[in-house]
């Protein structure tokens, strides 16, 4: 029934003549539906296919704060196959990307990195963090620079290639291997989390659902 008013309405000559822009409208509420409003901006639902990665899918979202008080960025993760489940997600052989949308006014790339690089000691070996420990200083150097609010950094993983590490749509370069970016995962979801908050969130869970989860 409302189909047919809709149509019926769309013959109507002051609605043909608005017709363009009414599509307009409508295609800009439909866009605006599919995504996810976070402290202000905006973000996509859905990654649409590209010559650069497959279709993905936000998994989940959170704000990172730091010292308690300051919301540093709000970290995204899309993939292909969405899962509330940790493991399966680091495991995942597909793309993915981890995003890093910068809140603060002003901060420096590097210390951005450098809190990655910490955070990250707590989820891996010694025997890991050394394998990777060149490849870390590199990450860190390709986060160089000023970031501001609304810029954006993030981290692809492409199947059989590795980390791909791009900054305000600049390719900063690729570092080999799935270790890296399995470590880089559980920074946000391995089993020491930035906050366990920002972990649910990342998996699409509530607080609840993660204790049951934990329960079981």
């Amino acid at each position: 029934m409302v189909n047919l008013l809709f149509r019926k309405a769309l013959k109507h000559p002051l609605v043909s003549a608005l017709q363009p822009a009414l599509l307009i409208s409508l295609l800009a509420l439909s866009a605006t539906s599919h995504a996810r409003t976070i402290e202000g901006f905006e973000f996509p639902e859905v990654l649409p296919q590209s010559s650069d990665h497959p279709e993905l899918q936000l998994n989940g979202a959170s704000v990172r704060t730091l010292y308690y008080l300051v919301d540093t960025y709000v970290g995204l993760l899309y993939v292909e196959s969405p899962s509330a489940d940790a493991s399966q997600l680091i495991e995942q052989e597909s793309y993915k990307r981890i995003v890093y949308h910068i809140l603060v006014n002003r901060v420096s790339g590097r210390r951005i990195a450098t809190a990655m690089y910490d955070a990250l000691q707590l989820n891996i070996s010694s025997d890991e963090a050394e394998q990777m420990d060149e490849r870390l200083d590199m990450l860190v150097k390709m986060f160089d620079g000023k970031l501001e609010r609304g810029d954006a950094g993030y981290v692809d993983y492409v199947p059989g290639v590795g980390s791909r590490v791009v900054i305000n749509d600049e390719v900063k370069g690729v570092l080999p291997g799935k270790d890296l970016y399995d470590a880089l995962l559980k920074i946000w979801i391995g089993e020491y989390p930035v906050s366990h908050r920002f972990k649910n969130e990342i998996l699409g869970l509530s607080d609840q659902q993660h204790a049951n989860i934990a329960a079981d």
